[in-house]
């Protein structure tokens, strides 16, 4: 689990680091909890990634000791309308023990609001929703190992 965690990390610090380097109004949001984005991270920028599952099932929630994530298959990207509540979304993620229960409303609803985004950057495998504790309510998408 402790290897599954830590590669997961690199993932989300990967998306984070992306994310960042071409968005300035986001890399201030990241650097305003706290993260350092600059120095040897840059290295996580070369990075290449490669698709080698497929997501199935319903979604799960599951914790690393770096925050959350949120697996999503492609199925249940396709069946939700574009206008989806995020309660709906909610209902279909479960009930959520532990410190991310406190976070899933709120992934929830950058879920259902970037619906169309998700869809975009799925490519049938499904993807995930990852939040940091370093970066709490800032979400990153990314597609499955």
């Amino acid at each position: 689990m402790a290897d599954e965690a830590d590669d997961r990390w690199r993932d989300v610090l990967f998306e984070l680091m992306k994310r960042a380097k071409g968005d300035p109004e986001f890399r201030a949001r990241v650097e305003a909890s706290g993260a350092v984005l600059d120095g040897h991270f840059e290295a996580v920028l070369e990075r290449v990634h490669r698709n080698q599952s497929t997501l199935a099932g319903p979604i799960s929630c599951t914790e690393y000791w770096w925050g959350f994530q949120l697996s999503i298959p492609h199925a249940m990207l396709a069946l939700w309308p574009d206008d989806v509540e995020p309660g709906v979304i909610v209902a279909a993620i479960g009930p959520v023990k532990g410190p991310a229960s406190a976070f899933v409303r709120r992934a929830a609803y950058y879920v259902a609001t970037r619906l169309g985004e998700l869809r975009a950057l799925d490519r049938g495998d499904g993807l995930h929703v990852s939040m940091t504790w370093m970066a709490p309510k800032i979400f990153v998408p990314g597609l499955p190992r």
